[in-house]
């Protein structure tokens, strides 16, 4: 039992009323959606993230645990209190700050459900992708903890995908914040590692998510099928055909049942299995795509496929799976709900081995799956009355997990670890690995009072803080061309270890073209150069993945992917060939991650070896992971400032039927406004770039032509439409010159320009929030018109490559772009100008949990020593 003098406290902090003490009160919030049971001394409700840091401050002051929570909906126990402490229920904090249509952003407080959030957005023409079954009850700060996912989540991705920044109380009781409107902030990406973390690194009070216009045309069908073997099977034709579903969820027969049995949805009894596909976007092209699904579905012996006639049939279609939960207590009194992923085709298998698993230990089951990902929810159906039943269905599901991880998948694809699969890590994770995950744990909670016991098991004190050479390695000399070029990960392990011994510094490098990326170090550093892992360790062109060594370049990955009419979609500003290492470690990408997303977003998993010299694995190769933290977010964008990647597994995508743009000319504020005018109608582009037209120089770029370019990608018929349809938009906005042009898929429409960019003295990325883009180059106008310049709309980034660059010229764009809201980067200059100066502005509070990171993960500063933001 806690203190009556921290209870006096909290009473004070968030007023009597909102502490909740009682045997009852305490009985109520001692479980979740799951098995797990765990009583709290007492539950609290904070109003502000003020109130918030103070209950964190008065715990951490008396040694007691703190553990957030929302709804409660989650299914792993990650909400319970199985270590007693404080619940620090988040649901009066529970407003829709802002919605920002101009930003493509939302402002929200954790307590809002993601329904809430829906509401509000669709009546401005927007909405938020993922959208989990429980949303009318899931709160956002959960969708945030358990990185939730749902039906949308294989076009759109996950919540990771779309959360830009967050107000986060840490353990310390300190408030920072991370991320934000603009992309990209410097350093380490906080805010894709707290993603996910299950309230064990902090509590977040308040996320900047990302919105995006309600697809003009939506089609959803319904398949039914006599097996489920065969509509797996459909799942992944459909996806090697290059079609990408907005949903592709299936449901077995006892599932079906339970659902036509409490609330009629239109699903026949007797089908084995149904799918519920859907396809949005743009309306031309969509009717051939959705054709193309009805053809593959009926080659895989579909029994029957049927079109929503409208919303109101295709709400009740969708009704049916989002309750198909709640129907399954007419199966059973209670179903243990497993949370799996496996590769696509591996589906039929999985679900082969469940009913196996399930038959042994005596239960019936049902399945309902997110198809296109991979991500099955076997449910064991048992009385947890009777003790045996709850103790085998345990067994059972501890079976479900080792079956799908044997099929190459992973222990949990959306619901996390929290308590219930914490054992399930060793599955997946080494204890190097797991000990790399608890050095980040330790780096945000020493004390281990923010929700102890969760996410990530216990290693034994020795692992991963032993450095073990097996033969002695002498590392080089640290003069003028010395570098180490491993030829495996263990090569590598070896001279890390030497170089820890014997107090040198590393760079990792690809290439080698961005080896001055960062602050300058003062201390002598010897590369590390990947050009020798290049091999192939995975290819999986049925599942679209692919593992390759770091020092493969994006080039020879094109070429290996293109006889299977695929790509990795990226356009790194250095062109094809770059390094997959170089790529990632930098977060180099360019206009269209408005399409596919950063390097980041295109990761399934990596391999680097740590700042102890040990190899490391983090996530898999598998589209759905959320098992333990997000070491791929962390490393990718790290800059080789904590580790040495090794090998990257990427989700890749089928080739686009056609890249085509469209270029017109204006002013640099017309440019801006059909921009945003683009930007906010239903069209899908997968780039939206500016840049000063050709002909003589102008130092005046307000008043100067400049030329928009709209690219879209994606099948022949709906590029073309998009097209015609742009066109139009940009004439009503009054641009001129409109021509429309194919671009090669691989280079995109501005690899001429990024090369020469780059080849400047100076090389500045800018990257603000998308209305603010004009705004930055008019008011910084005296400096950028001296150099090379592209606007990139879509995300909100101005890259500049100058000749010359004075300290007066860098401070103005500092000061510029901090009062714009973002931030910006020196990627590029001579040593002697880096010297002394902080190359990251503007100076971020969360710069000192990145450094406490890094004294965490490389404690002897072997890795690129005082390149990060602040010189660390």
């Amino acid at each position: 039992m806690i203190h009556s003098s921290l209870l006096r406290e909290l009473r004070r902090i968030v007023g009597a009323e909102h502490v909740l003490a009682g045997q009852t009160d305490r009985e109520v919030y001692s479980y979740d959606a799951s098995a797990v049971v765990g009583l709290p001394d007492a539950t609290v409700f904070p109003a502000s993230t003020a109130e918030v840091a103070a209950v964190v401050r008065a715990a951490l002051a008396e040694g007691v645990p703190v553990v957030p929570r929302g709804f409660g909906t989650n299914l792993s126990g990650g909400s319970v209190p199985t270590h007693g402490g404080i619940v620090l229920s988040l649901v009066r904090m529970n407003r829709i700050v802002a919605v920002q249509p101009e930003r493509r952003t939302a402002i929200v407080q954790p307590g809002a459900t993601n329904l809430e959030l829906q509401n509000a957005l669709a009546p401005l023409g927007y909405f938020y992708a993922p959208d989990p079954a429980s949303q009318k009850a899931a709160t956002m700060g959960g969708n945030i903890a358990e990185n939730s996912g749902g039906p949308h989540c294989v076009k759109y991705g996950v919540t990771i995908n779309h959360v830009l920044g967050m107000e986060v109380v840490l353990p310390s009781g300190e408030v920072a914040v991370v991320g934000g409107a603009a992309l990209d902030t410097p350093g380490y990406d906080l805010r894709g590692l707290l993603v996910g973390s299950e309230g064990t690194l902090g509590i977040v009070t308040e996320m900047t998510v990302r919105i995006l216009p309600l697809p003009e045309t939506v089609i959803t069908l319904l398949a039914v099928y006599d097996s489920t073997g065969a509509a797996a099977q459909s799942v992944s034709d459909i996806i090697a055909r290059g079609i990408v579903p907005a949903t592709l969820e299936m449901m077995d027969n006892p599932v079906i049942r339970a659902v036509e049995e409490s609330f009629p949805a239109g699903y026949p009894s007797d089908a084995a299995a149904v799918l519920i596909i859907e396809v949005e976007g743009p309306a031309a092209g969509l009717d051939a795509q959705a054709q193309s699904i009805e053809e593959l579905c009926q080659a895989n012996a579909c029994r029957s496929i049927r079109r929503a006639r409208n919303s109101a049939e295709r709400d009740q279609l969708w009704a049916g799976r989002r309750g198909a939960f709640g129907a399954l207590a007419r199966i059973a009194p209670n179903f243990w709900v497993c949370d799996c992923t496996v590769p696509r085709t591996r589906l039929p298998e999985a679900l082969e081995r469940v009913g196996a698993i399930a038959r042994r230990h005596g239960f019936r089951d049902g399945n309902v799956l997110h198809a296109g990902d991979g991500n099955l929810h076997p449910l064991l159906f048992y009385d947890g009355r009777d003790p045996d039943q709850a103790r085998r269905v345990h067994e059972a599901g501890k079976e479900v997990m080792r079956a799908c991880v044997g099929l190459g998948g992973t222990i949990t694809g959306e619901h996390g670890v929290g308590v219930e699969k914490l054992e399930g890590m060793r599955l997946i994770y080494s204890d190097d690995d797991l000990a790399f995950q608890l050095a980040v744990k330790h780096a945000f909670d020493p004390a281990d009072l923010m929700n102890p016991g969760k996410a990530v098991p216990t290693v034994g004190p020795s692992v991963g803080l032993t450095t073990v050479l097996r033969r002695p390695h002498a590392g080089p000399e640290a003069g003028p061309g010395a570098a180490l070029t491993p030829a495996d990960a263990a090569d590598a392990c070896e001279m890390v270890q030497a170089a820890i011994a014997t107090g040198q510094a590393l760079l990792p490098v690809g290439g080698g073209r961005r080896a001055d990326y960062g602050n300058f170090s003062q201390r002598p550093v010897v590369p590390l150069r990947s050009e020798k892992l290049t091999g192939v360790a995975d290819y999986d062109a049925a599942n679209q993945s692919l593992a390759a060594g770091a020092g493969m370049t994006l080039g020879a990955v094109q070429e290996l992917l293109a006889a299977r009419r695929q790509w990795l979609p990226i356009r790194p500003p250095l062109g094809l060939g770059s390094t997959l290492g170089g790529t990632v470690a930098l977060g180099a990408g360019g206009p269209e991650r408005l399409a596919y997303g950063a390097p980041r977003d295109r990761l399934l998993g990596l391999r680097f070896v740590s700042g102890q010299g040990r190899p490391i694995a983090a996530g898999g190769r598998v589209v759905k992971n959320v098992a333990g933290y997000e070491v791929t977010r962390l490393m990718a964008g790290s800059a080789g400032t904590l580790g040495f990647l090794t090998e990257l597994t990427f989700r890749i995508a089928a080739v686009p039927e056609a890249c085509r743009a469209l270029r017109a000319c204006g002013t640099l504020a017309q440019c801006a406004a059909a921009a945003a005018e683009v930007l906010r109608s239903r069209l899908d582009p997968a780039l939206v770039t500016c840049e000063p037209a050709p002909g003589p120089p102008t130092c005046d770029l307000e008043s100067g032509t400049w030329s928009l370019a709209v690219g879209f990608e994606g099948f022949g018929t709906t590029v073309a439409a998009q097209l015609d349809a742009c066109a139009a938009l940009l004439l009503k906005a009054g641009l001129s010159d409109r021509q429309a042009f194919d671009y090669p898929v691989l280079e995109g429409p501005h690899a001429q320009a990024l090369a020469a960019l780059h080849e400047a003295a100076f090389v500045v990325r800018a990257d603000v929030p998308l209305d603010m883009v004009s705004a930055f180059i008019s008011q910084g106008a005296d400096v950028l018109s001296n150099g090379r310049v592209l606007a990139d709309f879509g995300c909100g980034r101005v890259a500049v490559g100058l000749p010359t660059l004075s300290d007066e010229q860098w401070a103005s764009l500092c000061a510029l772009v901090e009062r714009a809201g973002g931030h910006v980067v020196l990627e590029h200059a001579p040593a002697d100008f880096k010297k002394g100066r902080e190359v990251f502005a503007p100076e971020r509070a969360d710069w000192r949990l990145m450094h406490r990171l890094k004294a965490a993960l490389d404690p002897h500063g072997v890795f690129a020593p005082g390149r990060l933001p602040g010189r660390r």
